[in-house]
């Protein structure tokens, strides 16, 4: 049932079937971060710059987000809400930051959301030709649009068995993974000199790898949004946010070690492959192995659809709960105890942007891109604004973690910022520069209308901080 208390409660509570345990609410973050998409298609980016030494750039981020996750879950733990950072940010820092973030993590988790479905049939065709011939837009929007109304159906029946089912489907993925790296390791051996000799490592094209490797770790946050629905979710989600980057933190580093090594026996560079898992299978001499990086690929698709649909629904749930968006989407399922109408308005939604895409016959790999590009931007602006709200809410509170909390803000914000920079200028060209520019604009609205709130309609950003939003 739904927890309304005095001051205008938004909770989601837990249905009869006792709310998600520890590893389902890790699997649900893990599924929002990706970690197949790594070593199967995105260390590329990284190789380039990293060369050698693409390990280390993954290790030394995965330190730093390892410090964001325990600036958010700083705040998780004072401000366990469905609303994640849009919640966390009002409370701690203003309610105009908490709106921005709220807008922009919608939005950025939607591209995800509008891109997952279809990459997902994408390699789910590249795993069928296997077997068969088949090819074509129809393939990929027709198991595209079946990933997304099964996600949907169980997102809508409950957040217990949509975090089962995207748990173990996110396992699988990884062992997929795991399969064809232990089989390089069997082949190919465990040493490579090459990738210790620190010799030959140079500081700046490592800098530029730390950051292209640093949006890999971007969605553990929304741990969060699953506060109402988690035991103990004051000392659970804090916990699981730190544990999900350190594991797919160790993750990261031995894929990256075991990819490099294997690339040293072929003829082409890492960075230039577009399919990286797919050519090792071919070089030890088992293209069949390949079949594994699409099926991994595929069902992270599958987890990351679930996910994403019951992290934006929450999200909404909880802005309408507290009068930023209509109340319209403040709204359960009687039966599940789910946020019914915001589901369904992402799923139709979603199958609006898939007719675009197939009846344009846009490229799968550019909308990707595109709305990856928003994604990232997103990720980066939370988390800057996070390292800011932590210390300025704990040295108001004269607490004991101030003091670490600013050292922490003091090391990860100018990287955060950085890495800002780089990807606003110079603007990207095509979809990713539409993207950008849409982001920039998206977050200067969001900020003149808390601003015009402020001034002449200040009981709305009043009615943020008074209602209740806790489990």
């Amino acid at each position: 049932m739904t927890q309304v208390r005095q001051g205008g409660g938004v909770t989601l509570r837990r249905t009869s079937g006792g709310g998600i345990n520890v590893s389902e609410l890790w699997g649900h973050a893990v599924a929002n971060i990706t970690p197949s998409a790594m070593p199967a298609v995105t260390i590329s980016l990284v190789a380039i710059h990293g060369g050698a030494f693409t390990w280390l750039a993954y290790a030394l981020i995965g330190m730093l987000m390892t410090l964001v996750a325990l600036q958010v879950g700083i705040l998780a733990r004072h401000f366990p809400s469905p609303g994640s950072l849009f919640f966390y940010l009002s409370k701690a820092l203003h309610p105009i930051s908490g709106m921005v973030a709220g807008f922009t993590m919608i939005t950025g988790y939607l591209g995800a959301l509008a891109a997952a479905p279809l990459l997902g049939g994408l390699f789910v065709e590249q795993a069928l030709r296997f077997f068969w011939p088949v090819s074509g837009m129809g393939w990929i929007a027709g198991i595209g649009v079946l990933y997304l109304l099964v996600a949907w159906r169980l997102a809508l029946r409950g957040i217990e068995i949509s975090a089962r089912w995207g748990l173990w489907v996110e396992i699988f993925s990884i062992l997929c993974i795991v399969f064809i790296a232990a089989a390089a390791l069997w082949h190919l051996g465990w040493r490579d000199p090459a990738q210790w000799n620190f010799q030959r490592l140079h500081t700046a094209p490592l800098a530029q790898a730390l950051i292209l490797s640093l949006l890999a770790y971007g969605g553990f946050e929304t741990a969060g949004n699953l506060a109402g629905e988690t035991s103990a979710a004051r000392t659970a989600i804090p916990r699981v946010m730190v544990l999900s980057v350190l594991m797919v933190g160790g993750f990261f580093v031995a894929m990256a070690y075991i990819e490099v090594l294997a690339f040293a026996h072929l003829p082409t560079p890492l960075g230039d492959s577009a399919a990286p898992l797919n050519a090792i299978a071919q070089a030890i001499g088992h293209p069949w192995l390949g079949i594994f990086s699409d099926l991994a690929m595929a069902t992270a698709a599958f987890s990351a659809t679930i996910a994403t649909l019951n992290s934006i629904s929450r999200i909404l749930y909880s802005m309408a709960g507290h009068g930023i968006i209509p109340r319209f989407f403040h709204h359960r399922d009687l039966r599940h105890g789910t946020p019914a109408r915001a589901l369904r308005v992402l799923a139709i939604s979603v199958l609006i942007s898939m007719a675009v895409v197939t009846l344009w016959k846009i490229p799968i790999l550019s909308v990707v891109g595109t709305f990856g590009t928003f994604t990232g931007l997103a990720f980066l602006l939370i988390y800057s604004l996070a390292n800011i709200a932590t210390p300025w809410f704990l040295f108001r509170q004269r607490h004991a973690w101030r003091w670490p909390s600013l050292i922490i803000a003091g090391i990860s914000l100018p990287l955060l910022i950085k890495v800002t920079a780089v990807s606003l200028w110079p603007l990207p060209v095509g979809g990713e520069g539409a993207a950008t520019l849409l982001f920039v604009v998206l977050v200067m609205v969001i900020f003149f209308w808390g601003l015009y709130w402020a001034a002449f309609r200040p009981e709305r950003l009043r009615h943020i901080l008074v209602a209740v939003d806790e489990p």
